[in-house]
């Protein structure tokens, strides 16, 4: 009788230790979809549904949209101000497969002003991608792009105030390797990207801008290691590591010098979704770039990288993000600066149609190799107006504000612009 005992007590552990291995095996750990945010809730009466291509599920729109600026050229005095049209296509689209994976993404624009013609520009972008799944666990993914474009001149390389945008044409390709079992998930990445900018002259002066310097090929590599306590909750570790090399060196001070440069971010954090209807992801490690040339200053420190989103209700959403890095500056003296970010955003269903948003954002460059500190802060509101499926309307209204300051700054690259406009989207 006793051993009967023991064998019943035997086979009930067993079976609850299977049960509940099961049961975990039929957990998402990383499913954080609890919540649902403003912007990713779809609206069946509104959407605008995919279009059937053979295997693709295609997703795609026309633009068209015009605004207005009033301090066009982005100078911190005799501003021009003048009206901008806005007119693209962009299309996504996926195979409708159940293993693997093909997809792009592919956009136009062209943006005219209708006063100052030498600003208006196009701006084009591709991207081709796949996903290999070798088996439920593990996948493969590749991909590569192209961009033609110009850098908005509110960028912090604006300080000599070219007659017309810098142009910049970029081409790349990443490839991945992904595990995910129930606790564990494991992301890793490397890539390349080959980027090529434009020469420019100076507004008034017609003096030449040499940006020949800032030609380069970057790689850079990626893992993340995570793993879940819970299915609310992950803990991960992760590393990124990154190479600049410069088609040229660089004459200063009268002699070569080179720009090249490795970097590395380590660091751990946490990727959780409460009950308390807060969801995030973030990250707190360290930072560190080492030159290959002693004449320019090796940089390390904290690194951040973070985003938050609480949830008071289901029709606001709230999101709060950050990080702090190093970064290229394109500026001919410093290579490198520490860029540290800060913003907020508030997203609100008013109706099931209409959506309002309101955002702040304030950021800082520290630079190394000059005394330069620049901060600046921007605004903006929107609203779309989703009519029905095919129709889509927006508007916005924007202030941005960058202040620079410190003994090695050249002429006065501070600026203040407002800029408010409306668009429609069209949907097949």
């Amino acid at each position: 009788m006793t051993d009967l005992k023991r064998l019943s007590l035997t086979s009930a552990a067993v079976c609850a230790i299977a049960a509940s291995v099961a049961n975990a095996q039929g957990t998402d750990f990383y499913s954080r979809d609890k919540y649902t945010a403003v912007l990713d809730r779809t609206q069946p009466e509104f959407d605008p549904e995919p279009v059937r291509l053979g295997a693709f599920r295609v997703r795609s729109a026309a633009e068209l949209g015009v605004s207005y600026s009033d301090n066009i050229y982005v100078v911190s005095q005799n501003e021009e101000s003048g009206a901008i049209g806005r007119a693209g296509v962009l299309a996504s689209g996926d195979t409708t497969w159940s293993v693997h994976g093909v997809g792009f993404d592919v956009s136009a624009h062209r943006n005219e002003y209708f006063d100052q013609g030498d600003e208006s520009h196009n701006d084009l972008r591709a991207r081709l991608r796949g996903r290999l799944d070798v088996s439920r666990s593990f996948s493969l993914g590749a991909s590569a792009f192209v961009e033609d474009r110009v850098e908005p001149r509110t960028d912090i390389t604006n300080v000599f105030s070219p007659d017309k945008p810098i142009g910049v044409s970029i081409q790349g390709a990443n490839l991945e390797a992904n595990y995910l079992s129930d606790r564990v998930r494991w992301t890793n990445g490397v890539g390349i990207r080959n980027e090529d900018y434009e020469n420019g002259r100076q507004i008034g002066t017609g003096l030449p801008i040499d940006q020949s310097y800032r030609n380069r090929t970057v790689m850079d590599g990626r893992t993340r290691l995570s793993y879940a306590v819970s299915p609310n909750f992950a803990v991960f570790g992760q590393a990124t590591y990154e190479q600049r090399e410069y088609d040229t060196l660089q004459v200063f001070g009268g002699l070569p010098r080179s720009r090249d440069s490795k970097g590395y971010t380590v660091s751990a954090g946490v990727d959780f979704e409460l009950n308390s209807l807060v969801r995030g992801d973030v990250a707190i490690g360290h930072l560190n770039e080492t030159k290959d040339d002693s004449f320019f200053e090796d940089v390390s420190g904290l690194s951040f990288d973070g985003r938050l989103q609480w949830f008071p209700t289901q029709l606001t959403t709230l999101t709060l993000n950050g990080n702090r890095r190093v970064t290229d500056t394109g500026l001919f003296d410093a290579p490198t600066a520490v860029e540290s970010r800060m913003g907020i955003r508030v997203d609100h269903e008013l109706r099931r149609n209409i959506v309002l948003s309101a955002n702040a954002n304030y950021f800082e460059y520290a630079f190394e190799e000059i005394d330069r500190k620049d901060e600046g802060t921007d605004f903006g509101v929107s609203a779309t107006y989703k009519m029905n499926r095919r129709v889509h309307f927006d508007t916005f209204i924007s202030r941005a504000d960058r202040d620079v300051s410190g003994i090695d700054v050249f002429g006065d690259p501070s600026y203040g612009v407002t800029t408010f406009g409306v668009g429609v989207r069209l949907f097949p």
